[in-house]
């Protein structure tokens, strides 16, 4: 990815129009920074020009995914999305709460819409009932997202502190513990909630993100925008081969959208363990309000 291409250089000279020199300097700092220090990146700087994991996505995303070109997508909490297909009557799908609500309470304040989060984590329960939020857009289900309706074994991210503890359906963090945790498919949380689309849905599922999309996707469920981050492995040191076989299903995935018309940008990382993940902004541009 190039900071010297249009959409980069549209960015500065907005952000220059806005906020005018100092604006764009103090951009430029914090971008930097954010690059640069470890307390973001959570490792030596740069690190991930030397891993084979982080190279191996660095090399996916370029041969596979668009690098973004539409000055209208922004940054909207902590993610990207195209501003001009968002209204007040856009009905959000947010899979995968953790301990943050910033994209959330963003985009709900900025567009008084409403936005449905779901995580059945003891980790997202626990933060959620101590979290202040607009209670009236948005709303909080403690039910996970999978191919099937039904309690799901979710193995514990934190095998020490089971009340207070994230979790991966497909193990991600490769533990022992698990617990059974309710999920339903897409298409029933869209029925129990009488919608008959969803304009955004964010996947942050902790590596259940192929299988999740490959099965709404195969029910026609099309939304606006999809934000979705494939994780492959919390460790740097893998196989190519598995890497390579693991990634032919993103790579399936990425062409079923650009055959319904959607562009598949590359999100760039640049902080906390940058190409760790495959993050990605699915926009279809067949859709007009």
């Amino acid at each position: 990815m190039s900071f010297f291409n249009s959409y980069w250089s549209n960015r500065i000279i907005l952000k220059y129009k806005d906020k005018g020199l100092f604006g764009v300097i103090k951009s430029i700092f914090n971008f930097l920074n954010k690059t640069l220090n470890h307390k973001y990146t959570g490792e030596f700087p740069l690190k991930h020009y030397f891993i084979k994991k982080r190279k191996l996505i660095k090399k996916f995303t370029k041969e596979n995914l668009d690098q973004l070109d539409d000055i209208d997508i922004v940054n909207i909490g902590n993610y990207l999305l195209k501003k001009s297909f968002l209204s007040k009557e856009t009905v959000i799908y947010s899979f995968g709460i953790g301990e943050n609500l910033s994209f959330e309470k963003t985009i709900s304040k900025l567009y008084g819409c409403k936005v449905y989060c779901f995580d059945p984590t003891t980790l997202a329960v626990n933060f959620m009932k101590r979290e202040e939020y607009d209670k009236e857009n948005i709303f909080f289900e403690p039910c996970g997202i999978w191919i099937s309706d039904g309690k799901i074994k979710f193995y514990n991210q934190n095998e020490n502190d089971l009340k207070n503890t994230g979790g991966s359906i497909t193990n991600l963090f490769e533990t022992n513990n698990y617990m059974l945790l309710d999920c339903n498919k897409l298409s029933t949380l869209m029925r129990k909630n009488n919608h008959e689309n969803v304009d955004v849905i964010k996947l942050d599922i902790e590596g259940a993100c192929i299988e999740v999309m490959k099965d709404f996707l195969k029910e026609n469920i099309f939304p606006d925008q999809i934000v979705a981050e494939f994780e492959y492995s919390e460790h740097d040191n893998i196989s190519e081969e598995d890497f390579n076989l693991w990634s032919e299903d993103v790579k399936k995935i990425i062409s079923i959208l650009k055959n319904k018309g959607y562009k598949c940008y590359n999100l760039p990382r640049y902080s906390h363990l940058p190409y760790s993940t495959i993050e990605v902004l699915f926009v279809n541009y067949n859709f007009s309000k």
